[in-house]
């Protein structure tokens, strides 16, 4: 298994090698250590950096992504996946209807 230094995912993904550790110290993106401290993603951190990236503009909490996530990498826990189904149907008509007002004030301005 390949693993990647804290600057590669960060660079791949765009996000900033100290937003990464943030999400490792919040437990949305675990690390391994090396023997001197340096910290080691597996070959999954940019997609699952894509998915928190995702989770966030939908305007989910650090704790409903981190859920979020134990669902998505155990696939079997009913009780939370039951909870977070609601809760991502409900951010994602709130984000339609903000692309739609975005839109339509897109569409004024266009007009002025």
């Amino acid at each position: 298994m390949s693993t990647l230094r804290i600057s590669q995912p960060a660079e791949h993904s765009g996000v900033p090698a100290s937003t990464l550790r943030f999400y490792g110290t919040a437990g949305l993106l675990p690390a391994e250590r090396t023997a001197s401290g340096y910290r080691q993603y597996g070959p999954d951190a940019v997609e699952r950096l894509a998915f928190i990236s995702s989770a966030k503009l939908l305007g989910l909490a650090l704790e409903d992504i981190r859920d979020l996530l134990d669902v998505r990498d155990a696939r079997v826990c009913a009780a939370v996946r039951a909870r977070m189904v609601p809760l991502v149907a409900d951010r994602i008509t709130d984000a339609d209807r903000r692309s739609a007002e975005l839109a339509a004030f897109s569409a004024r301005v266009a007009a002025v």
